[in-house]
Formats: structure tokens, sequence, C-alpha cells
């Protein structure tokens, strides 16, 4: 027997196994190591993923408050609005936050809506995570509105009223039909109301019933058909739109127009304001020169007339026949003019151009009334005792305010959205003994484009034989569907379109890569 070999053969196996085994506990340290890398690897990239949901969340919030959002058709960076990255705090990491307002895509122009764009960075010894998140999301705008009512107030809407486009009440609303037939019954594009119910009021008396469906004895709310669908065309008991100057956000308007817009800041009391083109005409006093202003140049198309909550300022665009010649245009965007006190209509207010069809039609107006009311003039020719303006050459009749129906058989037309948050929209004298002296019966009113209002006032007058002052009226804007006035306030309702990870977003300057966070990537 050969001893020295079994014994060579022992030593052999024994260093193969330690060998083996120093290569198993390797391989299972290094196991170990890459299973606990892996791992922190995997907390980092859930951490970041959390950051980046918070940081889309929080712009969201930001924007629905009313924080300005970019206008026009390049995503801006939003958060921070300098700087390389927003600290989250708490060891969250840090976000970058791009906001894309228009890049011409046919879903997020049609949508008023905002893609909202979020890098976040969370950091960990020597390892740098990032994730990204886009989101688009279609706030309502107020402008949307045909007719918005805060406090309908104990009028009714009856046979010929026609709302072509969508109509919301916060309370209850009062409808009625005296014919028997369809043909003349309120028509609606659609009807919600923060009630599960409306009022019929039934024809020749003050006396209501409660209803719930859009037929109720004489009445058939219009078109039927659709009403009978129910939501979104026919919509009881939605929620409460919150209104009233502390609930708007009109803030958005006010800080544009005093950052790159116009603040008209000390006017006197009832200066008259013409908008000719791209121009606003500011006159103070019947003696006062004009000061004129180019909204053209403007880096915000944003007029605020800071003035007195009791003070008024006389509007109109219209400086001699043919009038429709002399209407808002020339401005890419729009414009918006907001007042403290009240706006009061001193003769017609024309789009240049009033083809609401032509998609390269860009003429549009929001008239925001913060404190005071929307009221139409009254017209000096047409009361005894006021007086007219003298002007020094009495052939200019420029300046005159031109509401009664001696200046306009036809009526009066705004081509306007108008949102009144704490007054009514109504006449400027309520007296009905002024329209004693008017020798025609009332007019129209026509609004073209739609009203946003807490309530409404007086704007006719009934007497013994006739009716006096302005029969009110709107005629939708259908781009409102789509678009509105610049920074005209949100209702603080918005959906989510959709809501994607994209976890390879990235921060590094490449305009041709679609996941670099500044590049336009929808």
């Amino acid at each position: 027997m050969n001893k020295k070999g079994n014994k060579g053969s022992a030593l052999i196996l024994v260093m193969v196994s330690a060998i083996v085994l120093s290569i198993l506990v390797g391989a299972l340290y290094t196991l170990f190591q890459s299973n606990a890398s892996t791992q922190e690897w995997a907390k980092e990239r859930i951490q970041a993923r959390f950051t980046a949901e918070a940081g889309t969340n929080m712009a969201i919030h930001m924007i629905m408050e009313g924080v300005d959002v970019p206008q026009g058709d390049d995503p801006i960076q939003f958060l921070p609005e300098t700087g390389d990255w927003y600290d989250m705090g708490d060891d969250l990491g840090w976000v970058l936050v791009f906001v894309d307002p228009d890049n011409q895509n046919d879903e997020v122009a049609a949508a008023n809506a905002y893609e909202v764009r979020c890098l976040s960075k969370v950091i960990s010894e020597d390892q740098v995570q990032m994730y990204g998140i886009a989101s688009l999301i279609l706030p309502k705008n107020f402008a949307v509105f045909a007719t918005f009512l805060n406090d309908p107030g104990p009028g009714y809407f009856g046979d010929g009223y026609r709302f072509d486009g969508p109509f919301h009440s916060n309370s209850v609303v009062q409808l009625s039909s005296a014919t028997v037939g369809r043909d003349t019954d309120p028509w609606f594009y659609s009807i919600s109301i923060a009630a599960d119910h409306y009022l019929y009021r039934i024809p020749g008396t003050g006396i209501t019933e409660i209803a719930y469906s859009p037929h109720h004895k004489n009445l058939y709310i219009e078109p039927y058909e659709k009403m009978l669908i129910g939501e979104p065309f026919f919509a009881l008991g939605v929620d409460v739109i919150p209104f009233g100057s502390s609930e708007v956000g009109w803030q958005g308007a006010y800080n544009a127009a005093n950052s790159g817009g116009l603040m008209l800041t000390g006017l006197a009391d009832s200066t008259r304001i013409m908008l000719l083109d791209s121009l606003l005409l500011v006159k103070e006093d019947e003696n006062a020169p004009v000061v004129v202003y180019d909204l053209s140049t403007l880096l915000y198309p944003v007029v605020w007339i800071d003035n007195g909550s009791n003070e008024t300022v006389y509007l109109k665009t219209e400086a001699e026949y043919p009038y429709r010649s002399h209407g808002l245009s020339g401005l890419v965007d729009g414009l918006t003019i907001g007042v403290n006190g009240n706006l009061c209509v001193s003769g017609p207010i024309l789009y240049g151009n009033i083809d609401l069809m032509d998609e390269n039609n860009n003429d549009m107006l929001g008239l925001v009334v913060k404190e005071g009311d929307f009221t139409i003039a009254v017209d000096p020719d047409m009361v005894v005792g006021i007086d007219e303006w003298v002007l020094p050459d009495t052939t200019d009749k420029t300046w005159d305010i031109k509401t009664g129906t001696n200046d306009y058989l036809d009526g009066i037309e705004v081509d306007a959205v108008i949102m009144v948050l704490e007054g009514k929209f109504q006449l400027e004298d309520t007296n009905s003994a002024h329209y004693y002296y008017w020798p025609n019966s009332a007019i129209d009113f026509e609004i073209v484009g739609g009203y946003i209002v807490d309530g409404e006032g007086v704007t006719t007058w009934v007497g013994s034989s006739d009716t006096w002052g302005y029969l009110s009226f709107v005629t939708y804007d259908p781009r409102l569907m789509t678009r509105h006035p610049p920074f005209f306030p949100n209702t603080g309702v918005w959906d989510t379109a959709y809501w994607d990870e994209r976890p390879d977003m990235h921060d590094v300057v490449d305009l041709t890569d679609p996941l670099y966070i500044g590049f336009d990537a929808i």
C-alpha cells in the first residue's frame, strides 16, 4: 500500500475544497454586496419617483391656485423660476419643473391645457438618481361659460331664451314656458345647477313648483332629447364653483398687468377709455389731453385699472361711423382688462374681425370687474338735465356716450367675456324716471361671448304700456370652448388627461431628445 500517495491525494483534496469554499464565500459576499447595492439603488429610485410625483403635484396645485403660468408656445421653467434645482426639503431631494402651455398639439391647444414636466434628483453617497413624470392637466376656465350665475335672484328664463354655450348656476334657477308646444322653449347647450332641482315658474304668476327633469308641465328644456341623456348636458346637484373676489384667482391678471402689462393708477372718477385696434385711449375729463398706449408693445396683453371700488370708468371701441371698422384688433393673444370699481359701457365694444369661425381670428377681449358693477351707461342725449361733454371741436363726437335708442336703433353690441366678481350686471341708473324720456321701446343689448356674474340686476323697466331699457341676451363665441382671454381666471376645477412616468427623463441639453425635460416633447 502506498501511504504517501494517499496523503498527497488528501492534501490536494483539502486544498481544492479550500479554494472552492473561498470562491463560494467570495461569490456569496459579492452576491450580498450586490443585493445590498441593488436594494440601496431601488430605495433611491423609489425616492426619486416619489419626489417627482411631489414636485408635479405641487406645480399643479400652484397653477390651480392662480399662479402665473407661461403663455405662448414654448415650455418655460416653472420651479424654480431661476437656478438649477428646487429644494423639496426634508431630504426629499430636488426637482426641475417645466410647464408647456401650448405646443401646437391639438389635444393641448383644444383644452386650454398645460403639460407639467417634473424631473427629480436624489443623491445618496456617490449615487445620483433621477426620475421624470409628465402630466397633462385641463383646467376649466371661467371664459367657457355662456352664462355663469352665482346668485340668479328672483328672475326666470322663459320662452325665447337661448344659451349656445355652457350655462351654470351656483344655486336654484327658475325656468318657465307659456307655450304648449316646444318651438320657443328655453334652449341650452348644457345646463348645470348646484342644487338637486330647479323651479318651474307658473306663467303669469309668481308661483313656483319644484322640478327635477327636463320636462315639467308646459316646459321642455331644449334640445329635449339631448337633455334626457343627463350629464353633462342636464346636470343637477353639481358642485358649487367658488366665486367672489376672495375665491377667484383674479390676481393672475393683476400681476401680469403689473409685471409686463399696463397698470393704470390714479385715474379720475368717470374717466373715459376707448379701444381702437391695438391702441388704448384714455381721457380723464372733457378738458384733459388724450393719453395713448400701444398695447401691442406689452409683454403681457393685460390692462388693470387700479381705481376705487366706487369709482367708474367708461369703455367703448366706436370712434365714428362705420363703427365696426374701429374695433379691437391687432393683438395676437387678445386682451384682458381688469378694473377694481365699476366698468360702464359707453357705446359698442367690438372686435375688428367678427368672423368667429375664422381660425386666424385672434380678436378676443376679457373684462374682469373685481368689486364694482358692470353697467350700461345712461346716455345724456336721452335724458333731460344731464349734460354731455362739451368738446372744443363741436363736430368731434368721439368721446360722447352713445347708448340711447336714437344712436343705435338695432341695439348695442359688446364683444367680450365679462366677469363681475362682487357686483351686478345692470343699468348705470335704475331710476325708472329716466326712461320716460326715451322715444322708443327697449332695445337689444347683445353680448358676443359670455358673462360670469355674482348676480343680475335691472336692465329693463316695464311701464304701464311699454318697456324701456335693454333686453339683454348672449350670442356665444364658440372659440371660448378652446381658448380664453390672456390670464382670465380659472375655476379651480380641472381634469388630468394623463399621468406619464418617464424614468429616463434627464436635464442634459439635447433638443433632439424628447426625454430632455426642457424640450417640447409631447
